[in-house]
């Protein structure tokens, strides 16, 4: 966007400035031309699709903040993209008044990109790391994703674990509501039982840089 923050902000201090320049651009567009707004996309699109598929994949140089603050690799950041542009279409389908468009060949690795935000708050709560956390993930999709603690790290584990401390039951369209401050919009709530601290930072979770709502 051009614009550094001010040095020295805290976590919530960044949130609340960059949320105050978002409204900037807000309040800037709505002097631009529906017609202008397509015509910029369809300029931009193309570019950027070259440009991403010029990157490395693996390469380890990205930043995707709620993700860690270590750097991430590219194919995350990539996600992390595709997400933006995924969400806001959901949002701008919901504006007028139609149905969101849950097609499991985009909604699935958007979910799998936005699922690593988890790990990170997870490590961030200081949880006692004697036991899993199992997410169940359905309709339109079927994931199961088990989270477990080494060293006071949480990461994704290949197979379940025995000893679940949390479990959290979610359709797809609340899983992806949850992470990027969407979920009251969605007549299914997340069922999650367990550990009240596990379960706080599930519902606090956001694969976005915004305050929980």
């Amino acid at each position: 966007m051009g614009t550094p923050p001010p040095e020295g902000l805290s976590e919530d201090g960044f949130i609340d400035w960059l949320d105050d320049l978002q409204m900037e651009w807000v309040r800037a567009a709505r002097r631009i031309s529906p017609r202008l707004v397509v015509e910029l996309l369809e300029w931009s699109g193309p570019g950027l699709v070259a440009m991403l598929a010029g990157e490395d994949l693996s390469e380890r140089s990205a930043r995707v903040s709620w993700a860690g603050p270590e750097a991430a690799p590219r194919w995350l950041d990539q996600l992390r993209e595709l997400s933006e542009y995924w969400i806001h279409r959901q949002q701008l389908l919901e504006a007028v008044g139609r149905p969101v468009d849950l097609d499991p060949t985009l909604l699935r690795p958007i979910l799998l990109g936005l699922r690593w935000a988890l790990p990170f708050r997870l490590s961030k709560a200081d949880l006692a790391g004697d036991g899993a956390i199992q997410i169940t993930v359905g309709e339109p999709i079927s994931e199961q994703w088990t989270l477990v603690s080494s060293g006071g790290t949480w990461g994704f584990a290949e197979s379940p674990q025995e000893h679940v401390i949390a479990h959290a039951s979610l359709t797809a369209d609340a899983a992806w509501r949850l992470l990027t401050n969407n979920l009251k919009h969605t007549p299914s709530a997340p069922d999650i039982t367990g550990d009240e601290r596990a379960i706080a930072v599930i519902l606090t979770t956001r694969a976005i840089i915004g305050h929980p709502k």
